[in-house]
């Protein structure tokens, strides 16, 4: 959400498919910079056996995510397909960030 206009920017698109996507594209690039970092914080205190535990289990993370979030993008779902696919992925991505972000806590 813009906290200076109160309007959440997919709202700002107008219904535009290609701003929807723009805007996706844009906070995945965010939220994947999040998503490394935590993941770094997380892994950083952890033991040898501990740390290859997490890395396993984020590479299952993102096996999930990339088979499972392009399931939404249904060829006969039309333009709005791809908006639910690719907000399927930031969703799944900022929703991991924050996991790891609590685990390094």
């Amino acid at each position: 959400m813009n906290e200076s206009s109160g309007v959440a920017p997919m709202d700002k698109s107008g219904g535009v498919t290609s701003a929807m996507l723009d805007w996706i594209t844009t906070e995945l690039q965010r939220q994947d910079a999040r998503l490394n970092k935590a993941y770094k914080a997380a892994m950083a205190p952890l033991s040898a056996p501990r740390k290859k535990q997490l890395l396993a289990a984020q590479r299952a993370w993102l096996a999930f995510r990339d088979a499972n979030c392009p399931f939404y993008a249904d060829p006969e779902g039309g333009s709005v397909a791809a908006v639910v696919a690719n907000d399927c992925v930031l969703s799944a991505t900022a929703n991991r960030a924050l996991e790891l972000e609590n685990l390094a806590d």
